[in-house]
């Protein structure tokens, strides 16, 4: 295999991990944003439950945060870069 078609395998397998990545902290945030409703909406609230799910949901913003702003940031140069890669492996300098 031609290291452009490794890479372009490579890079496609990373790029759809990296979006199920998102999905999956989407749904998790999702699920602490419900789990923090019906603990606040309870007769008696556990101010201890209601600390640590506060926490999670900081956490998951976080990551959140580093996988759309640095992590992205990084992914879409390898994808833009896949059809230079080609190109060197023909021997333009492009």
């Amino acid at each position: 295999m031609r290291p452009h078609e490794v890479m372009t395998e490579r890079t496609a397998r990373l790029e759809t991990t990296f979006y199920d990545l998102l999905t999956v902290c989407d749904q998790y945030r999702a699920s602490i944003a419900e789990l923090l409703a019906a603990e606040r909406a309870a007769d008696t609230p556990r101010d201890q439950l209601v600390h640590r799910l506060e926490q999670m949901s900081g956490r998951i913003e976080r990551i959140i945060t580093i996988l759309e702003d640095d992590a992205l940031t990084e992914l879409l140069p390898l994808l833009d870069r896949l059809f230079t890669l080609e190109r060197a492996e023909g021997g333009e300098d492009i």
